[in-house]
């Protein structure tokens, strides 16, 4: 008898002690996930302008060409500089391209993997060069893929 008194015990103390550290998280931590409400769109938005897949070619420090890899990248431009942003796309295309055959890009033992961050770089440095700088926001590699 004592046993089965002890286990009741047992449970509601277990049953209280649960829902209270459930409800103290629940207070404590915000909610998270969910919808979120939609924001509405205010001329100083951004928007993200695509460079399109870029061939980009993967050399080692010692000049030595491993291969290529394809890489999409995208650049955030508020929206009153998307239209003039879209026409000097190809001058950012052609800057990136020609910097990139001088920058070693290529990692790993093998020179297959490359190096996204070296790539940020140089698509943001050249970007920021040839729309002005304050232009663009960020670089996102969306895409990286062997070519």
């Amino acid at each position: 008898m004592a046993g089965a008194k002890n286990l009741i015990i047992m449970i509601v103390a277990g049953l209280i002690a649960g829902s209270g550290g459930g409800a103290a998280v629940a207070f404590l931590v915000p909610a998270q996930g969910g919808e979120k409400p939609r924001e509405e769109v205010t001329p100083g938005d951004s928007t993200f302008e695509s460079l399109g897949p870029l061939l980009v070619p993967l050399i080692f420090a010692d000049g030595k060409f491993t291969g290529y890899v394809r890489m999409e990248a995208q650049l955030e431009v508020g929206s009153e500089d998307a239209e003039g942003v879209k026409a000097r796309l190809p001058l950012v295309i052609h800057a990136v391209n020609v910097r990139a055959y001088n920058k070693p890009l290529a990692g790993g033992p093998d020179g297959r993997l490359p190096d996204a961050a070296a790539f940020r770089t140089i698509v943001a440095e050249e970007a920021g060069k040839v729309l002005g700088k304050g232009v663009v926001r960020s670089v996102a590699l969306t895409s990286i893929a062997p070519a």
